[in-house]
């Protein structure tokens, strides 16, 4: 198996100024307080064999970045796309950083389209991450991070989108090993995205993408053994990407956008009684925007990440706020802060020789495996 290229010094042409795009962001936060942020972009859009992911990080709390400290690039030789970034600090205190690659020359109905891939690094607040070897995880197609179940399984939803199940992969001995598990049958959808919540009662709550305008569920009360069949939920969403978690508090939080067509309203919302209701909720962006993630600090403090005009504004934005915040419904801490750019691409990159030659090999690439 090929793994995308790996840069550890990404030059110049990896920069801000040099992308046409940027989106689908992640985030996470180690024990002493520093953050990680990670997305992906390259060529025209997505996909192309010119993506890349990129992962930057921040000392102060998401008031400044880095340059990329990592660049994950596309094969282009081998005609595999390294796309969607995903972040997270394990139980043992490692970062993993997992990402999807997409192999166009094996039919998309087919096994091995696609494949999820990670390293590991044992000190995330080291000046000079060191890595584990790239290695294959699981077949799928990554958009979350992994959830920990109180009997210390792991369940990291990689969904299969051809399938007409819900899929996702099990470890039992903290990410050494993955076994492949089914969930119960899809509502329609092109992109699951699912994640799954450990109630208080032990059921698990998996909640997915749907075509219905609202987000689709599937509850498993043993364990995992049987689920039911995906069926739609009351909570209002355009088929985008949402988050989900239990935080510190015992309430559950969900940030996505509350609207039932449309990808505005970026919202955070809390239940108190596993998802059951949601008592409050906060806006956080009221417009266009897509694809939020999020970590809990050890103080309470929700760190947030989601993109807006992935091709159009091209900006990538950081939150931080409280729960207090959001059962007011408005910002009342005074560290709290909402939609900071911590990154906007140009509208015009680079030269226009460059911008066209760049255009013309997206568009080969899209007749050659899309046609």
């Amino acid at each position: 198996m090929l793994h995308g290229k790996l840069i550890f010094h990404p030059g110049e042409e990896y920069q801000v100024g040099k992308r046409f795009w940027q989106g689908c962001p992640t985030i996470q936060r180690t024990l002493r307080g520093t953050l990680f942020a990670g997305w992906y972009s390259g060529g025209f859009g997505e996909p192309s064999l010119s993506n890349y992911n990129l992962l930057v990080r921040s000392r102060d709390g998401g008031l400044s970045w880095s340059d990329p400290l990592l660049v994950i690039e596309s094969l282009r030789e081998e005609a595999t796309i390294a796309i969607d970034i995903q972040l997270w600090m394990d139980p043992l205190n490692r970062m993993w950083l997992f990402w999807t690659q997409r192999h166009l020359r094996i039919p998309a109905a087919e096994p091995g389209h696609l494949e999820l891939w990670a390293m590991v690094c044992d000190d995330p607040d080291a000046e000079t991450l060191h890595w584990s070897e790239p290695r294959f995880i699981t077949p799928g197609f990554l958009r979350c991070r992994p959830t920990v179940l109180s009997d210390g399984r792991w369940l990291c939803c990689a969904y299969d989108w051809l399938g007409n199940r819900y899929h996702y992969s099990e470890s039992r001995d903290n990410g050494n090993t993955w076994i492949r598990k089914e969930a119960g049958e899809k509502m329609p959808t092109d992109f699951d995205e699912s994640m799954i919540l450990e109630r208080t009662d032990g059921s698990l709550w998996m909640l997915a993408r749907c075509f219905a305008g609202v987000l689709a569920e599937s509850i498993s009360t043993d364990g995992g053994e049987h689920w039911s069949p995906g069926a739609p939920t009351r909570i209002p969403s355009p088929f985008s990407r949402f988050f989900l978690r239990r935080l510190q508090s015992g309430r559950v939080l969900l940030i996505k956008n509350d609207h039932p067509k449309s990808r505005i309203q970026m919202t955070a919302l809390l239940s108190e009684d596993d998802g059951r209701s949601w008592k409050y909720s906060m806006v956080v962006d009221p417009r266009e925007t897509s694809y939020p993630d999020a970590v809990e600090g050890p103080d309470g403090t929700i760190y947030m990440i989601h993109d807006r005009g992935r091709t159009t504004f091209r900006e990538i934005l950081c939150s931080r706020f409280t729960e207090e915040d959001i059962i007011a419904g408005h910002l009342v801490n005074f560290d709290s802060y909402v939609c900071q750019i911590i990154s906007k691409a140009p509208a015009v990159p680079w030269d226009a020789a460059v911008a066209k030659a760049a255009a013309e090999d997206d568009s080969k690439m899209r007749k050659a495996y899309f046609s």
